[in-house]
């Protein structure tokens, strides 16, 4: 009997496999629809210095990490974003507002294309297209603390040098002594990663400026430069100092966080802010985790509304979802006994909450444990005796737990305030 051929088969097979593969590289961007959260992996990171905040709608801008072109880096603009309704900010190792970090902080950030529809970030006029990312919606950005705390990544340090101005009053003279402490210096730090690499961001040995503005942190104490290296580490020539990091424990690791240096555009950065142990870290840590929890608690977390069971005398079954990037004693809260349900729109700001809410029973709720980025996993059921219009599904909402209190926002945080937004 004659076999049959089989080589059509595995062609037809190959070809298949091939087409899979080109279709996955040729994959377009995908568009953040209403009422549906994002595939894993499938936003775009950009890296930049925060220059522009508009914390009330949850947008802003960014100077673009530069990559040594020059032609980029003087004719490109600032890269304007909005934060999707499900997107979250990190700033010192917990969740953040845009308001709580500062201008020039160096960001990290995973970007979509706009909605369907959505304008919110106008075009840049008088710009090469070359020039302008068109995923603008983030879901997530994070300083550099976050960033790599959160994905196991840190820095051991390397050496440290630094040029001390010998003309300042301060500055030992051959006859008299100084105080070099007092004396404005410039400085170089290298670093070099530990632990797990993230999957984006930077890795490998860094040379970062540092001078006395950077923020060293050392327990619950600023510490100075010189406190980096024991006073015999310390070698000296004419008006530098250097020291070389060979004796620290292998535990002792370190966080940074970076902003803008002249040479920008060839990719060096500037240390802010220096966190040299486990202490200080948790403390950062901490006090932003403590003015998270006071802010959300007064504007109340946010979540969609995922269906919503119609029943007689307008009463009816709301379910909702509650997105991520809170505390988790927020989302125990959420769960208890009853709450309210305030409409919102995409920034998150709401009418006067307390006219424009309902308040329910909990039915039910579930957990999922492998929710989709941006979704806390978390999905209420909430008995109302009166349905809203800013019921519906994929609609925002926020939701006041029981415990938390009844408060109108700020003026220029409700819509339709006095500024007219």
């Amino acid at each position: 009997m004659r076999r049959p051929n089989s080589f059509p088969v595995v062609l037809l097979v190959f070809v298949g496999l091939l087409h899979g593969i080109v279709s996955a590289q040729e994959q377009p961007d995908y568009v953040p629809k209403p009422g549906q959260f994002p595939p894993p992996d499938s936003g775009t990171y950009f890296a930049g210095e925060l220059v522009v905040v508009d914390h009330v709608n949850r947008r802003g801008g960014l100077r673009l990490d530069g990559d040594g072109d020059q032609g980029r880096d003087d004719n490109s603009p600032t890269h304007r974003f909005a934060m999707l309704p499900y997107g979250s900010l990190w700033y010192h190792g917990a969740p953040a507002e845009l308001r709580d970090i500062p201008i020039g902080t160096h960001m990290h950030g995973y970007f979509y294309l706009p909605p369907e529809g959505d304008t919110t970030i106008p075009p840049a006029e008088g710009y090469s297209a070359k020039w302008v990312p068109k995923q603008n919606h983030a879901i997530s950005l994070e300083d550099d603390f976050s960033f790599y705390e959160r994905r196991g990544q840190a820095w051991k340090l390397v050496s440290i040098e630094l040029t001390y101005d010998a003309s300042s009053p301060h500055f030992p003279k051959p006859d008299k002594p100084g105080d070099l402490r007092k004396t404005p210096v410039t400085g170089k730090l290298k670093v070099i990663s530990t632990g797990q690499t993230a999957k984006d961001g930077r890795s490998g040995e860094l040379t970062l400026e540092i001078d006395r503005s950077s923020h060293i942190w050392k327990g619950r104490e600023f510490a100075a430069l010189e406190d980096l290296a024991p006073e015999q580490d310390w070698v000296q020539k004419d008006n530098t100092r250097s020291a070389k990091f060979e004796n620290l424990a292998p535990d002792q690791v370190v966080q940074v966080n970076l902003t803008w240096a002249p040479q920008w555009v060839n990719g060096q950065f500037h240390v802010a802010d220096l966190w040299l142990d486990k202490v200080s870290r948790e403390v950062a840590t901490e006090r932003q985790r403590q003015t998270h929890l006071h802010h959300i608690r007064q504007r109340w977390p946010a979540g969609w509304v995922d269906h919503v069971e119609h029943q007689e005398g307008g009463k009816g079954i709301v379910t909702i979802t509650l997105f991520s990037g809170l505390d988790p004693s927020v989302y125990e809260q959420a769960r208890l006994l009853a709450g309210a349900i305030a409409v919102a729109e995409k920034t998150r700001r709401t009418w006067w909450q307390d006219h424009d809410s309902k308040y329910g029973l909990i039915v039910d709720f579930k957990d999922d444990p492998n929710p989709p980025p941006g979704s806390s996993g978390l999905q209420l059921r909430f008995q109302l005796s009166e349905l809203l219009e800013g019921y519906r599904p994929g609609r925002i909402i926020r939701l006041r737990p029981h415990s938390f209190p009844n408060v109108k926002p700020p003026a220029e945080e409700r819509i339709k305030s006095l500024d007219k937004q």
